[in-house]
């Protein structure tokens, strides 16, 4: 059994997934990283043992049935003897199979896709890993929504739709599960860069903020923006902290920094939307 404290990532082997890895191996966890490519999981867990971390790689499509995401859980358990952080990461876009329309146009098969992916892959690893959780009496479960959930985004009705279920689901959970001793939190980014593959087509070790009109602070937010916020929920200081869904968007909720209008502020892109 792991002495350390294990965590868990989907959808980990790229941008912000690898970010948060990156981070919570420093802060002292062995990183489980899971995704739907085994051998990305697997490059980024070598990454990390390269590095003097510990970490194993996983296959893990959230998007397949109850009985094959619980069957991958129960694999790491095997092997590490305890699970205490999941951080379900994994989630995207229609844009991933090349059909964002506005929603008049849109087809009942995208929004199953979206909402499989993001909604019901997020409560199917939250159901494979309660058990391991409650019978421990400690977890922290930090859930990756967007600032789509809160607000809206046009021409992401079924995206936006999936994330601010994931924000009412993580409110629920935390009532139900606080006293097993498990938190439990949100987060929704805005505009957050992308880390870009390297002539050797690997993933840099960070990336930089771009300015941006779409927010107060004047810049998008970086990976490694994010991976600090779920460090510090996935950490004992966040002990006190549950059912709670934490923006990282450069005050852009706040509302529009022109006189644009919000509709106009939300169909920028200029720094590309990610959660």
């Amino acid at each position: 059994m792991q002495t350390k404290r294990v965590a868990v990532i989907t959808g980990a082997g790229g941008g912000i997934g690898l970010a948060i890895c990156r981070r919570l191996a420093k802060d002292g966890f062995f990183v489980v990283v899971t995704d739907v490519t085994r051998e990305r999981a697997v490059a980024v867990a070598n990454e990390l043992v390269d590095e003097g971390f510990e970490a194993l790689g996983f296959a893990l499509d959230v998007c397949r049935d109850e009985t094959a995401v619980d069957s991958v859980f129960a694999e790491i358990f095997k092997c590490t003897g305890r699970i205490d952080v999941l951080v379900n990461n994994a989630g995207g876009s229609a844009q991933l199979i090349g059909k964002q329309t506005d929603f008049v146009q849109s087809e009942e098969s995208t929004w199953q896709f979206v909402l499989n992916l993001n909604l019901l892959g997020t409560m199917r690893c939250v159901r494979a890993v309660l058990g391991y959780m409650m019978a421990a009496n400690y977890g922290r479960i930090i859930n990756t929504a967007s600032i789509a959930g809160r607000c809206g985004l046009p021409g992401w009705a079924d995206y936006s739709a999936a994330k601010a279920g994931i924000i009412g689901f993580t409110r629920t959970l935390a009532m139900e599960v606080g006293q097993c001793g498990i938190t439990v939190n949100s987060i929704s980014p805005g505009l957050i860069e992308r880390m870009r593959p390297g002539k050797d087509g690997k993933l840099p070790q960070d990336c930089q903020s771009k300015p941006t009109h779409g927010n107060w602070l004047g810049h998008t937010g970086t990976p490694q923006d994010v991976a600090a916020l779920i460090a510090f929920l996935a950490s004992e200081e966040a002990g006190y902290i549950t059912g709670e869904d934490f923006l990282i968007d450069g005050g852009r909720a706040i509302g529009p920094t022109s006189q644009a209008g919000r509709q106009d502020l939300f169909k920028s892109q200029d720094g590309g939307i990610k959660a």
